[in-house]
This record gives C-alpha cells, sequence and structure tokens, in this order.
C-alpha cells in the first residue's frame, strides 16, 4: 500500500494511462528504470531509491488479460528473487540448446493434461433387468 503523496508523485512520472494499468494490476504505482525485456515481452523494472526492501524490483507483464507467475523465464525469476544481482541482460548465461519453449499453464482450461487409462475395469456397472407390466 503506498501514500497519496507517493501514488501522485509516481503518476507525474509513469503517466496517467500506465498508472491505471499499474493500479489494476500491481494494485500499486511504482516509478523505475527499466532493466530489461524478456523473450515474451515482460518488462523488468528497479526502483532501489524510493521503494522498500522486497519491493524494489518488478514485472509489467506483456498480456493484460491473465498474468501468472509461471510467464516468467528462470533467468528473470533468478533475479527478481535477488539470487543475482545482475539482470540477465549483463550476464552471460550459457542456455542448453535442449531448452523446451515457454508453455502456459492450462490447469483447469480444455487444454489441461489428462492422463491416458490403460487399465481394464475392475467392477461391471450394474444394469437393472426391467420385465414388463401385466405379464
Amino acid at each position: 500500500m503506498s501514500t497519496i503523496g507517493r501514488t501522485i508523485k509516481n503518476l507525474m512520472k509513469v503517466g496517467p494511462a500506465n498508472a491505471w494499468r499499474q493500479m489494476n494490476h500491481i494494485s500499486d504505482t511504482k516509478a523505475g528504470t527499466l532493466v530489461g525485456i524478456d523473450a515474451l515481452g515482460n518488462k523488468y523494472f528497479e526502483n532501489t531509491v524510493d521503494e522498500y526492501y522486497g519491493r524494489e524490483r518488478w514485472v509489467e507483464f506483456a498480456s493484460d488479460k491473465h498474468a501468472e507467475a509461471s510467464e516468467i523465464p528462470p533467468e528473470w525469476h533468478m533475479w527478481m528473487s535477488k539470487m543475482s544481482q545482475e539482470p540477465p541482460t549483463a550476464i552471460d548465461l550459457n542456455r542448453p540448446k535442449f531448452e523446451i519453449p515457454f508453455t502456459p499453464n492450462l490447469t483447469g482450461t480444455r487444454g489441461a493434461y489428462k492422463p491416458y487409462n490403460t487399465m481394464l475395469p475392475k467392477v461391471d456397472a450394474w444394469e437393472p433387468s426391467v420385465k414388463a407390466r401385466g405379464q
């Protein structure tokens, strides 16, 4: 939560449209320096002067529909969680060639993983036999 003065100051720095987007996505207004952009179009920012410890690094997701933490690549996650002080744009990460591209988390959608069952049913379903009336 931020104070009204800090919110107005950040509103002047980032502009009304970006401040409105930030309020809708992260419930705060933040102003900082752009550190880098990943392959998915997410923007990473840092402000070590005006922010509290633990809140000085943040991401603005490229997707407006639904942002989830699994959209942050591992190298940027390393920087966001302060395992590395240098952003991935400043260091050379020897990425393996066999790495698969990002796929979104599809849990709860039609594209969710459903295992194929190869077991035969152990119990037969009961089907009632009905006699005709009046006979």
